[in-house]
């Protein structure tokens, strides 16, 4: 009997899992994010900065322990010759971390010194003003938003007056899960975040460490 209900239980939640993630679907309003914004060097390279600046760029700098540290340029505007000419010591960390990739900050001149953007709040004062779903998603994923491109109901959006409404997920590692999120960011850069309140692709028997 106990392993009857057992069995039960566990139809009956597999199916409501399935059920809400079937018919819970973004109104026609939203837009499908372009699969084309899947990495986060896609995302850097759509930000375009509100005021102008004299130069800056967007690096990408391997993680400590690297025995030849590479650093990239992801992207940059302006006159790099002024970059060149004044030295500024690589920062430890940056705006955003990601395993196997490294860490991503941004250089900029303004008034003949080097300016550094190593955190989120330097992010948005950099940009000024969100406004372009890159800069929005890119402020997601330093929130731990991801774009789940299989489903509309983790890769939606559509822009409103005043920001950015989204449909996004958070990856679940243990157990593994996919959990889907209503998102509002702002053109300041603040987001708020509601669950769907459900599950879907569950693996309760894995755990990814």
């Amino acid at each position: 009997m106990k392993q009857f209900r057992l069995m039960l239980y566990v139809l009956v939640s597999s199916f409501s899992i399935y059920f809400l993630s079937c018919q819970t679907k973004p109104d026609k309003s939203f837009e499908r994010i372009p699969d084309k914004l899947l990495k986060t060097e896609d995302l850097i390279k759509g930000i375009l900065p509100t005021r102008q600046y004299e130069y800056w760029a967007c690096f990408r700098q391997d993680m400590g322990g690297v025995r030849n540290p590479q650093t990239e340029i992801i992207t940059s505007k302006g006159n790099i010759s002024k970059l060149m000419n004044i030295k500024f010591n690589t920062p430890k960390s940056g705006f955003k971390n990601q395993m196997w990739r490294g860490y991503y900050y941004i250089a900029y001149i303004e008034k003949d010194s080097v300016n550094l953007v190593t955190n989120e709040k330097q992010l948005i004062r950099f940009l000024t003003s969100v406004n372009s779903i890159e800069e929005a998603l890119l402020i997601a994923s330093i929130k731990g938003f991801d774009v789940d491109h299989n489903r509309p109901i983790g890769s939606s959006f559509k822009k409103v007056k005043n920001g950015y409404e989204l449909y996004l997920v958070k990856f679940h590692k243990c157990t593994v899960k996919t959990e889907p999120f209503k998102v509002y960011i702002d053109t300041l850069g603040n987001l708020k975040a509601k669950s769907l309140g459900f599950y879907y692709d569950v693996d309760s028997n894995t755990c990814l460490d």
